[in-house]
């Protein structure tokens, strides 16, 4: 028997009643329950995913700066600034990166983190085919992309085909978040508990808040350091989409003279263009690369000869399309305190060999003897 005190109430450890259905079948709750109250502050997030700048723009880049630039346009001032500083302190617990999606958790001041989802449409293969085709008619751009570059004027190549790399407007895209549908809930449950709600917590919902704007800065500053990001949510990864490039470029007819005028009478064909791509290796090997081949339980005792016909190969070489292309898909050096710059010397070394290789190349067999003074350059 309960003596002195206040009414004995059965219920669970965690304030909930025993029977937890009411008679009339609803779900029944205390008015004592506690309810999770928002923290002045995010709660901290330890191994989050944050910024690498800690003030300023979030990306210097060309491509960073574009997507910055649709969330400036989209997002409100708080919302961007909170948003960014979100992203500074690394409140992104989980960061997913998919074809054509984007989905994240945010930890905000509630205990529970916020499921932030980005779409984008995914372009198809004949559209990639088409974007492709475009890239390799233009010199410029398929030189820089395949020296692992993305050119900023990279959209003027899908513009004509009514494509956009890179999103625009908020029809290009489509953004979502948890924390509308959490601050309504928690909303109506202090309304129930005869609770006041914080004067810091507003009932408004923006599909572009501070979680959101979170996200886009994290995929901004990635995008930045590496634009091929843009490709691969729009559905071809970086290496997919230089390899296809690679064989667009190997089977494309190379560059020759003008045709002759037709003796038929007949109108002559175009002639070819100037600026086409042209095959970086050609195998021209008559009587040797037609040949029909042996099975090859025959010649496992020589497999790994090298036969006489090695010396009949006849390999088109020629100055590489893009100067030093491993050395710009390779970056900066990692010594930069080093006594000699380590990329200015791999450059010239590069240059020196490869000019001497066209040399005897040129020459004919028994052009290797260079005059010394050239054997010491570099």
């Amino acid at each position: 028997m309960n003596r002195g005190g206040p009414p004995f109430r059965a219920g669970r450890a965690d304030g909930g009643p025993l029977n937890p259905i009411g008679p009339d079948g609803t779900p029944r709750r205390t008015p004592f329950a506690p309810l999770a109250q928002p923290t002045a502050k995010p709660r901290k997030v330890r191994g989050g995913f944050k910024l690498e700048t800690k003030a300023g723009p979030v990306s210097m880049a060309w491509a960073g700066q574009r997507l910055m630039r649709v969330v400036e346009e989209l997002a409100t001032g708080d919302q961007l600034t909170e948003g960014v500083e979100y992203a500074r302190l690394g409140q992104t617990r989980v960061l997913t990166i998919t074809p054509g999606h984007v989905h994240a958790r945010v930890q905000g001041r509630m205990p529970t983190a916020y499921a932030v989802d980005i779409r984008l449409p995914v372009f198809t293969f004949d559209q990639w085919e088409q974007v492709i085709g475009a890239m390799v008619a233009e010199s410029r751009y398929l030189a820089a992309l395949l020296s692992g570059d993305v050119p900023a004027g990279i959209d003027d190549l899908f513009s004509p085909l009514r494509l956009h790399l890179f999103p625009a407007e908020a029809s290009h895209l489509s953004v979502t978040c948890t924390c509308g549908k959490a601050r309504a809930q928690y909303l109506a449950a202090m309304q129930a508990a005869g609770q006041m709600p914080p004067a810091t917590l507003s009932p408004v919902v923006e599909p572009w808040c501070k979680h959101v704007c979170c996200v886009m800065a994290l995929i901004a500053e990635r995008t930045g350091k590496d634009a091929f990001l843009m490709m691969e949510l729009r559905g071809l990864a970086k290496d997919d989409l230089l390899e296809r490039l690679r064989q667009r470029r190997a089977i494309a007819a190379p560059r020759g003279p003008a045709p002759a005028p037709s003796t038929s009478g007949g109108e002559a064909p175009p002639p070819l263009p100037d600026n086409r791509p042209v095959p970086v290796y050609m195998p021209r090997i008559p009587g040797v690369s037609d040949a029909p081949s042996t099975p090859l339980d025959q010649d496992t005792d020589r497999f790994w000869t090298a036969g006489a016909e090695l010396n009949e190969l006849d390999l088109a070489i020629g100055p590489p399309e893009v100067n030093h292309a491993l050395l710009r898909r390779l970056g900066p050096s990692p010594f930069p305190a080093g006594k000699f710059p380590l990329l200015g010397l791999l450059s010239t070394c590069y240059t020196v060999i490869s000019e001497r290789a066209v040399a005897e190349a040129e020459s004919g067999p028994g052009a290797g003897n260079l005059p010394e003074t050239d054997q010491d350059a570099g």
